[in-house]
């Protein structure tokens, strides 16, 4: 009996020795792993170049476009400069979208813009100066994303797709553009970009905020990009309820504070990204009202924005998941970087509304694509040659150099021709601030949407819409009393249908803004070659109807020069207010004259007296 008592004791000592043994063993291996995985990262960080340099250069791109691109989206006028004008100065152009009755726009947006507005212009005497610094905050804000997103792809994946990427994202003609544009695609653009750093660097709490803050305080639409970090943290790792307590948190921070500024401005209960949702997905017409586009729209904009690294974005996932096959080099990380580029462009290509804003949000992850492609072109083929070959490493850096060279090279020849061809509205404008008369009536007829907003109006100096062939709906003026941004105009409606009241008469107008192209209508007369109206200040202005399509997409030295054709833009002035000028001007002179002439006979009559 002992014997068998004996026997079991050991067996159940033994038992519970050997999985203290296996237990302590498994701790000792985890404890290895984390202490592995914590040198690891710190040896990444360790080598991950001093970020300032970077940061300066691309504030330095950001701060270029500010200051040289032109505003390509007249929604980037009249949705978001005009309100912005309107809260910091009082003045400013309505949408219907701001209509109380619709209210599909949030000005919790805005009201940021123009606390910044109404700051700078305590120190910058001048509207424009304003308006350029708000352009250069953006800008900014879009250099701090991207170098976020630049360090946590470094710790990543490593230098070279890092820096295949600054390089990438630094020339594109497409970051030129959305950088400092005034749209919430573009801040949606820069919080996913830095959703996924944050990802990256497993910080998915930040992560989930800013995709919810693209989401709701940018355009709802984008929240579908936060899909595979939803993925990551429910499916993959299983932490549901992590994922909660962060969503909650995210909506607190970001929806309170909209609704509240909302509730103040439209005096009543508001929920602007649901109600954008509802209109453009739920509503018979929808955005289609505002033009349809072809499938291929998005290739000939994605080339011109991206040129040929957009094509190597577009094979990105089936190079991957090829290369993946062969080798274990690149973790599956990099698909989830790959997956919201194409969930966006499966829903935008299909949509039958495409705008070039539109895509703004994934363009750092079209970056992405495009220099994990390079990668993969760099790896194999120095792998599938080398043996040959040598110096194939060598040769395949070549081969990616060649590439860049195409790249920047048709990148600046783009982005020349955004700012050649396109700059005379920007560049008119600004003489416009300077107009002598303090209550002028400048109008705009078929140029209406290239109007840079109202910060480019001096103080008293008034914008007037003339009749053209434009049939759809114009922005009409806030009310000016306090109820500007809760008080209902019932000449504004959400079918895009032309409303006559916001037209004034030709004959009311002191000033015009208008281009020649050399043909006319009668609604869209050549007003600078009719009697009563002077040219005070003109540039060329591409006519892309008259011009080829290379050369006017791409300003190519020695090329587009021979075969583009350009047009007259024109700031017009009453010839009658000239003489007017002019007459004031002589008798002001033969006041001075008669004044000096009195001078000089008093101090001759007093020499006499002498």
């Amino acid at each position: 009996m002992a014997d068998e008592l004996e026997k079991r004791w050991n067996k159940s000592y033994g038992s519970s020795k050997m999985k203290y043994e296996n237990d302590r063993k498994l701790l000792h291996s985890m404890q290895q792993k984390q202490s592995l995985k914590v040198a690891e990262k710190k040896a990444v960080d360790a080598v991950v170049p001093y970020t300032e340099w970077i940061f300066t250069i691309l504030t330095a791109a950001r701060i270029y476009a500010a200051l040289t691109s032109h505003i390509t989206d007249c929604d980037e006028t009249y949705n978001f400069w005009e309100p912005t004008h309107f809260l910091a100065f009082r003045s400013g152009f309505q949408t219907w979208e701001y209509n109380p009755k619709f209210a599909l726009r949030s000005y919790f947006y805005v009201g940021v813009h123009a606390a910044l507005a109404k700051i700078a212009s305590i120190f910058l005497t001048h509207k424009v100066f304003v308006f350029y610094f708000i352009r250069m905050m953006l800008g900014m804000f879009c250099a701090v994303s991207e170098d976020q997103f630049y360090s946590a792809i470094y710790k990543k994946f490593g230098s070279f797709i890092a820096n295949c990427w600054l390089v990438t994202t630094l020339f594109a003609p497409g970051m030129f553009i959305s950088s400092t544009a005034y749209l919430p695609s573009s801040f949606a653009m820069c919080a996913i970009t830095l959703a996924y750093a944050a990802w990256l660097d497993d910080c998915n709490q930040a992560a989930v905020l800013w995709v919810a803050a693209a989401s709701i305080i940018g355009w709802p639409f984008v929240a579908v990009l936060g899909i595979p970090i939803f993925w990551d943290i429910v499916v993959k790792n299983g932490q549901f309820k992590k994922f909660a307590e962060y969503f909650v948190v995210a909506l607190l921070y970001t929806l309170s504070p909209l609704i509240l500024v909302d509730l103040m401005m439209y005096r009543k209960m508001v929920i602007a990204p649901l109600n954008i949702i509802l209109y453009n997905v739920f509503n018979i017409h929808g955005s289609t009202l505002y033009g349809t586009e072809p499938f291929s729209f998005y290739f000939y904009n994605g080339f011109l924005n991206f040129n040929v690294a957009f094509v190597l974005a577009l094979l990105a996932l089936p190079c991957f998941l090829l290369y993946k096959h062969f080798s274990q080099d690149l973790k599956w990380t990099a698909c989830y970087l790959l997956t919201p580029m194409y969930i966006w462009f499966g829903i935008m290509f299909s949509a039958p509304h495409k705008e070039e804003r539109f895509l703004f949000p994934v363009y750092p992850l079209i970056s992405f694509a495009a220099s994990l492609v390079l990668y993969i072109i760099w790896k194999s083929t120095s792998a599938c040659f080398g043996y040959f070959y040598k110096h194939m490493k060598e040769a395949s850096i070549l081969n990616i150099s060649g590439f860049f060279i195409i790249y920047i090279a048709l990148s600046c020849c783009r982005i020349s021709a955004l700012e050649t061809y396109y700059r005379a509205p920007m560049h008119l404008y600004r003489d416009v601030y300077s107009i002598p008369e303090l209550t002028a009536t400048i109008c705009v007829g078929k140029e209406w949407h290239r109007f840079p907003s109202s910060f480019f109006v001096p103080h008293g100096a008034t914008i007037r819409f003339v009749k053209s062939e434009f049939k759809g709906q114009l922005p009409q003026r806030y009310y000016s009393g306090v109820n500007g941004t809760y008080g209902i105009n019932p000449n504004q409606n959400d079918r895009n249908k032309e409303e006559p009241s916001v037209f004034t008469s030709i004959k009311e107008c002191d000033y015009l803004i208008d281009v020649d192209f050399g043909v006319e209508s009668s609604l869209e007369p050549r007003y600078n070659t009719k009697s009563g109206w002077t040219s005070i200040k003109s540039f060329p202005f591409l006519n892309a109807a008259k011009s080829k399509t290379i050369a006017r997409a791409f300003n190519i030295p020695g090329y587009s020069r021979k075969h583009v054709k350009y047009g007259t833009y024109h700031l017009l002035k009453r010839t009658r207010l000239i003489k007017h000028q002019e007459e004031e001007r002589d008798r002001a002179q033969a006041l001075k004259k008669d004044h000096e002439e009195k001078l000089m006979k008093e101090k001759f009559h007093d020499s006499d007296e002498l």
